[in-house]
């Protein structure tokens, strides 16, 4: 299968010189680059001839053409001007340029593209199943501009629900070991920062003809399950379909509908009704999941909001509500009921798993939320996903659930693809899949592909695909977690840029990490995270304790530990380091002071 050659990671090459991102500063008749990931050159000595038009404060790529040598700094050229620091955009490039994302589509990808009709043909609509009654609709967030999947919801006859979702059949006109099938296994996933979308494929489909646009003919492919009173599936079906979303429905509005509102701007009064029962459906589905164990975290998802040039001006945080469970769910049984088909036909899949955590994390887990008289009751070699459902239920009171939320989070494996169905210890599920987001994510056409495959008695063709799945499913699990790091990277970026200029003021926060040189504090108001370190932290000898995430002051007995609750300042802000730099108030310190030589006791 030719689609999974090549990717974004160029090979070393052997003598080939190092290549770094910094910033520019001039220096004499030359200048100096500080590299953006820490200093190992000490900074990179620019002769003037090498500058290639740099100037005072520019982001630029940078060849080391002289490593350092003992007192003798590095030398190196500029090969590219990426932009002023403090551009609007320029961080998203320097970004891009470090993980090897591509800011746009070859032109030969594009033209393929452009080949594409733009609208599905008749003939393909004609020979497929419409799904008009119950009218589907999509719901996403607001700034959302690609829609992979639309719901609909009505009652059997006989008593219970049918679910219907229907997904962006993408994989039609994406056709196997073609260019776009390349260049979408080529980057594996969509990436999604906050002022843009660095798409999977070209716009032509992640917007518009693979997009399920309100009011406009669509190809999808749809999974309709049949459930009991209680929420149990009976009976799932697949089908070729075709669909007209009947609104562009967003998370906000739903919910007012959801909450009882009799009218919602943007909400069409004939799917009120129809909401309203996917609501008790979700209620339904959510509860059975919560019976089998699987593990909700259901914090709330911060929103970088940004002006015009994209530049930061607050964070915007808002809890999760029933319209986001619902979709979650509704996609949940979906994914689930085609990696059970496929599993059953004996069919090759790319599998999204996730393995049970490692005993020593657990245990870990278990000896720090003792201190926080939250029992964690399980025996870390053979832990369930009922014991971290309980124990998460039981730090909902804690003041520092978020930071045990976290733990939790960072105890367990990372889900990942894999060609062997070895379940999913997060939704307790049996067998898992990505179904619902081909637009944003390779491994979903792969499924799509396979499951027309085998519902149309083709599966000897998929043959070759399952030789090489396994290779597959590492590419498209080390892609997204590239892509991942890129997307917390300028979100970093994008919050230390909003620091400047903030030096001096007073913020409340919430210490997130704690480590021998400092503790790492999470301002409550911008979410930016900052170190404080030991030297700020009053004049003693302060050991770290592992185990119990804490700085003690061996002469004073005063104790900094994971969740604590402090005002800080803002020392220094680095924008080159992505680094803010944080000193305790004094109100701060006086509450350290009154935890004295003592162990913090448990609660009981």
């Amino acid at each position: 299968m030719s689609s999974i050659a090549g990717g974004r990671d160029e090979p070393r090459i052997p003598g080939r010189r190092e290549r770094i991102l910094g910033r520019y500063e001039r220096r004499g008749p030359g200048g100096f680059v500080e590299p953006f990931d820490g200093v190992p050159h000490g900074g990179v000595r620019v002769p003037g001839a090498f500058a290639m038009g740099a100037r005072d404060g520019d982001a630029v790529e940078l060849e080391v053409l002289r490593p350092a040598s003992g007192s003798r700094a590095a030398e190196g050229k500029v090969l590219d001007v990426l932009g002023r620091m403090d551009a609007p955009g320029v961080d998203v490039l320097v970004v891009a340029r470090k993980h090897g994302l591509a800011l746009g589509f070859p032109e030969p990808v594009l033209d393929a593209a452009s080949r594409l009709p733009g609208s599905p043909p008749r003939e393909e609509l004609g020979r497929r199943e419409r799904f008009d009654d119950p009218a589907p609709v999509t719901i996403d967030g607001e700034a959302a501009r690609d829609f992979d999947d639309a719901i609909a919801v009505c009652e059997r006859p006989g008593g219970g629900f049918r679910l219907f979702v229907h997904v962006a059949d993408v994989c039609w006109f994406v056709r196997r070991d073609g260019l776009l099938d390349r260049e979408a296994a080529r980057r594996g996933t969509s990436v999604y920062f906050p002022d843009r979308v660095l798409p999977m494929l070209p716009e032509t489909l992640s917007n518009d003809l693979g997009s399920l646009r309100p009011r406009q003919p669509r190809l999808v492919q749809s999974v309709v399950l049949d459930l009991d009173r209680s929420g149990r599936v009976e009976r799932v079906r697949f089908a070729d379909g075709a669909i007209r979303s009947a609104a562009r429905l967003t998370y906000a509005d739903v919910a007012r509908v959801l909450d009882g509102a009799q009218r919602v701007a943007g909400v069409p009064r004939s799917v009120v009704p129809m909401l309203r029962l996917a609501n008790r459906l979700r209620a339904l589905l959510e509860q059975r999941r919560r019976e089998r164990g699987s593990v909700d975290f259901d914090l709330p998802e911060p929103e970088i909001l940004l002006d015009v040039e994209g530049v930061m001006t607050g964070v915007a945080v808002s809890p999760r509500n029933d319209a986001h469970r619902m979709i979650e769910e509704f996609m949940i049984a979906a994914n689930e009921a085609v990696a059970r088909a496929l599993a059953s036909a004996g069919a090759p899949c790319l599998y999204r798993v996730h393995e049970p955590p490692d005993p020593e994390r657990i245990e870990a887990l278990r000896e720090f939320a003792r201190g926080f008289g939250v029992p964690l009751e399980a025996d870390p070699r053979r832990v369930r996903p009922h014991d971290i459902q309980r124990f998460l239920r039981r730090a909902e009171g804690v003041p520092q659930y978020p930071v045990l939320a976290q733990l939790v989070l960072r105890s367990m494996k990372q889900a990942r693809y894999a060609a062997d169905n070895l379940g999913h210890f997060g939704l307790a599920s049996d067998a898992y899949a990505h179904f619902t987001s081909p637009i944003r994510r390779y491994p979903d056409l792969v499924v799509h592909r396979v499951l027309r495959a085998v519902r149309h008695g083709k599966a000897r063709g998929l043959d070759g695909l399952a030789r090489q799945l396994e290779d597959l499913a590492d590419r498209c699990s080390r892609l997204e977690r590239e892509a991942e790091a890129a997307e917390r990277e300028v979100l970093v970026w994008k919050k230390v840029a909003f620091m400047k200029g903030k030096e001096g003021e007073a913020f409340e926060g919430l210490v997130t990490g704690v480590a021998p040189f400092g503790l790492f504090v999470q301002l409550s108001e911008t979410l930016v995270e900052g170190l404080v370190r030991v030297e700020e932290l009053g004049s003693d000898f302060w050991e770290h304790a592992p185990s119990r995430h804490e700085l003690r002051g061996r002469r004073t007995g005063r104790a900094f530990r994971l969740g604590d609750r402090m005002r800080v300042r803002v020392v220094r802000v680095d924008p080159v380091r992505r680094r803010v730099d944080l000193a305790l108030a004094r109100d701060a310190l006086r509450v350290a002071r009154r935890r004295g030589g003592g162990r913090r006791k448990a609660r009981r």
